[in-house]
């Protein structure tokens, strides 16, 4: 059997992997279904699978901080809007570039919603971290086509941050991990449908295969970053988790034939490395938490 760092590597990658497949999934079908029906089928997926936990239903009642759970599920439900319309408007490595920047983002938020403070060693990765960020952007704000999937990518980020912020403040609350993810899929789904009906687009047969990727591969990315971090640190694998960036970029390039330019290569190298460094420092204090990565979109 392999040690459990090897063990937490290999989940790591298949993580990064149909999370990547995933996100192409949606950006195919950008083009042909309304971005709240994408947002919808994506949430859908993770609350059929969570129907083999109906035994947590019966303990609903025992939930604890109903603002947690607020903060939770409408940043949640905001970041799943904002990036699956992203992914049909941008470039997928350029969206996976920014949507990375929500770990710099977490000292920002864990500091407004939680109260704690950082080394200045991560502020400084921050900062680096933003101005690599900045890079890429500069240009791309220049293209009237991608100035709004650029902008929904930045929202989803920040979406993101707090909601991760949001899933620390409930299981240090008390609340079981599972019982977070089952309450905040049933409010994805409610909060996605109403939005999906009124523009609502029958997907053709041929497009139901790419649905079930859309839908399953976030789940089994969910799934597979549980196990990662059940079995190493979050300093240990975050450098793992940024494989995502390289990873969509392929798929962008064999699906779709985009090409990232030497801006965008020079400003994630900045930020791959200024994020780790912010998980990592972060790490040293206190983010071991295998919940976590059930926080993203």
């Amino acid at each position: 059997m392999l040690p459990s760092p090897a063990q937490a590597a290999l989940w790591a990658l298949a993580s990064a992997i149909t999370f990547s497949a995933s996100s192409a999934a949606a950006k195919f079908l950008g083009s042909k279904l309304p971005t709240a029906e994408l947002a919808f089928f994506r949430a859908a997926a993770g609350a059929v699978v969570l129907v083999a936990a109906w035994r947590l239903v019966a303990d609903m009642g025992k939930a604890k901080d109903p603002v947690g759970y607020v903060l939770r599920c409408g940043l949640g439900v905001l970041a799943l809007y904002a990036f699956m319309y992203a992914l049909g408007a941008a470039p997928l490595a350029l969206v996976f570039l920014i949507f990375l920047t929500r770990a710099l983002m977490l000292p920002v938020a864990a500091r407004l919603m939680l109260g704690e403070g950082s080394g200045p060693v991560v502020w400084l990765a921050v900062v680096i971290g933003f101005i690599g960020a900045a890079i890429p952007l500069v240009p791309a704000l220049q293209e009237p086509e991608q100035v709004l999937g650029v902008v929904a990518a930045m929202v989803a980020a920040v979406a993101t941050a707090g909601s991760q912020t949001a899933v620390r403040r409930l299981t240090e609350a008390g609340n079981a991990p599972g019982m977070i993810v089952l309450i905040y899929s049933a409010a994805s789904v409610l909060g996605t449908l109403p939005a999906a009906l009124p523009n609502w687009v029958t997907p053709p047969a041929a497009d139901w295969p790419i649905l079930a990727v859309l839908g399953l591969c976030g789940v089994a990315a969910q799934y597979t970053a549980a196990k990662a971090f059940s079995k190493a640190t979050v300093g240990f694998l975050a450098p793992l988790d940024f494989l995502a960036v390289p990873a969509a970029a392929g798929l962008g390039w064999l699906l779709f034939g985009e090409v990232p330019n030497m801006l965008t290569g020079i400003g994630a190298v900045i930020v791959l490395v200024a994020a780790a460094v912010v998980v990592s420092a972060s790490n040293a204090v206190r983010l071991r938490q295998p919940v976590k990565r059930f926080a993203e979109v």
